[in-house]
């Protein structure tokens, strides 16, 4: 038989679980009624506008350890500093070291700069040039010839 503290322990989290369920799916219930009425009013003033035109805006989650185009400007620094060419954890390894992060936050920052390197990629700031075993391996565009 199970020890009865892991049974405690696990019936705790189905708890809270099943109250965060609940909890969203009345949040859910809520906008869904609150983009009724914005559509509705939308068609007071143009009947016709085609409401499936709207595309619904992408919600990123905030990485707290950069302020706002810190981490972009972090990322183009060290790109320079390592020769214009270096794969993701040389990168991740440059900024941490500047910001003088402890290594527990290396995940959030990995994730951080790498979002930042695709959005620079698919800007054409930074090149995509190849894959090592710690990652991506990032050109700045201008190196990339």
């Amino acid at each position: 038989m199970a020890e009865s503290h892991v049974i405690t322990g696990l019936v705790a989290k189905r708890s809270e679980v099943g109250g965060l369920i609940t909890h969203y799916q009345q949040e859910i219930a809520r906008l869904q009624e609150d983009l009724q009425h914005l559509d509705a009013t939308i068609k007071l003033f143009d009947p016709e506008y085609d409401l499936r035109t709207i595309r619904a805006k992408e919600m990123r989650q905030r990485n707290h350890y950069f302020d706002n185009g810190e981490c972009h400007r972090l990322m183009l620094e060290a790109l320079r500093e390592l020769g214009g060419r270096a794969n993701t954890a040389q990168i991740v390894q440059r900024v941490s070291e500047r910001k003088g992060f402890e290594a527990d936050a290396h995940h959030a920052v990995y994730r951080g700069l790498d979002g930042a390197l695709r959005r620079a990629a698919s800007t054409g700031l930074v090149v995509k040039n190849g894959r090592d075993e710690s990652g991506n391996i990032w050109k700045l565009a201008d190196l990339a010839q």
